[in-house]
């Protein structure tokens, strides 16, 4: 009898050990061989999935996105009260501990890359509107709730959100901010948005 491969499972395979080699020793490390190794697979069988390092960097790029929407989906699952949601969306971008921090390098690792190739700023792109949909409809029920400020641009106000996010992630992982202290500055400036 044949043996039935899970095709998509090899690729998340692939794309876990892509982000593996990028979290452990670094974007400039990734290649075929290297790969290879830290998926236990032979070059062979990782070249029937990509064939060239693009490719599995923008294998690894959407796999981080996937991740992103299990996780925020998570959250929204939990049926918080609408401004807690949006604080629990807010914080589950951040390094606040040992997954969110593993996510957070290679997500770093992916910015700085991006800027010399648009197939991954192309990538990027492309999940940013919907990240900033999340957080504007958040904004806006948090806002029908009383909870913030009812003159609020929520679209402006999820885009100011996201840039926090994206602005204290390296501070953090480089141990400039505590997770407590991460948390205290997203809830002073929900505060000032009339927040708590």
């Amino acid at each position: 009898m044949p043996k039935i491969v899970d095709h998509d499972a090899r690729r998340r395979h692939i794309a876990d050990a892509v982000h593996r080699v990028i979290h452990d020793k670094g974007m400039e490390s990734v290649s075929l061989r290297e790969v290879a190794a830290e998926a236990g697979m032979s070059m062979g069988a990782v070249q029937y999935y990509v064939t060239t390092k693009e490719q599995m960097l923008l294998l690894a790029l959407e796999r981080i996105g996937i991740w992103i929407g299990e996780r925020v989906a998570a959250v929204a699952a939990r049926g918080l009260a609408p401004l807690d949601l949006l604080r629990a969306t807010v914080l589950e971008l951040l390094p606040l501990d040992e997954e969110r921090s593993y996510l957070n390098r290679i997500g770093l690792a992916f910015q700085a890359s991006s800027v010399v190739s648009e197939n991954q700023a192309t990538a990027m792109r492309l999940g940013l509107p919907l990240l900033l949909a999340l957080l504007t409809d958040q904004i806006r029920a948090a806002q029908s709730a009383g909870h913030l400020a009812a003159h609020l641009d929520a679209a402006k106000e999820a885009s100011i959100l996201y840039a926090f996010a994206q602005g204290i992630v390296n501070s953090t992982l480089v141990g400039h901010y505590t997770s407590e202290e991460v948390a205290a500055l997203l809830d002073y400036h929900l505060a000032r948005l009339g927040a708590r």
